[in-house]
């Protein structure tokens, strides 16, 4: 013979836990699943958002002291960085466009450009009525995180190759941008800044 101990009012409130419980982790998936779904397509990422760090091995040599020559200058992702969902976003050794840039100031920095993940370009879309880091629009893509070697603001920027930059965006870079840059000289110039697009 066995004994019902429970009483009705404690398998209602047995009931109406487990309910809440069932709620609340189908409203955290729910969210989770509009984040994803909101810049991750399932296989990849279509936006890289601001607030993402990227350490970025540079493999060319900076010395210069023109901002306006357009040069694109390359590097490389030092480490796998991963998005807010736990997915990779951009592996390991995905390359990397670089760029000196006028500041508010008339100083110059190093900002990233574009990042290739597998074969995908990121960079920022830019609208019909203005570029990024143009003379007059000084909205940098990334901020550079701690020091660096050299120097990557100021009247010069002098970074030896093979120095990790550490870039937090500021902007987002959407999947699919087109380069449309030239190559000069053994050097690649985005030089349609200059003509205003």
């Amino acid at each position: 013979m066995s004994f019902n101990l429970h009483s009705k009012a404690d398998r209602h409130a047995s009931t109406t836990v487990a309910f809440a419980i069932v709620a609340l982790l189908a409203l955290v998936a729910s969210s989770n699943l509009f984040a994803q779904g909101r810049y991750w397509d399932g296989r990849r990422f279509t936006s890289l958002q601001p607030g993402m760090n990227i350490p970025v091995r540079l493999t060319d040599t900076i010395d210069t002291t023109r901002s306006n020559d357009y040069r694109v200058y390359r590097g490389i992702v030092e480490q796998d960085v991963f998005g807010d969902n736990g997915q990779l976003a951009i592996p390991r050794g995905s390359p990397v466009e670089l760029m000196i840039r006028p500041t508010r100031n008339n100083q110059m920095t190093l900002d990233m450009e574009s990042v290739v993940v597998d074969g995908q370009r990121y960079a920022v879309r830019a609208d019909a009525n203005g570029t990024v880091g143009t003379s007059g629009d000084f909205g940098l893509i990334g901020s550079i995180v701690g020091a660096i070697t050299g120097g990557a603001v100021g009247e010069a920027v002098r970074i030896p190759r093979n120095t990790v930059v550490d870039f937090r965006l500021d902007r987002p870079l959407d999947l699919g941008v087109p380069d449309r840059g030239v190559d000069r000289d053994g050097y690649h110039y985005h030089d349609w800044y200059g003509r205003g697009r």
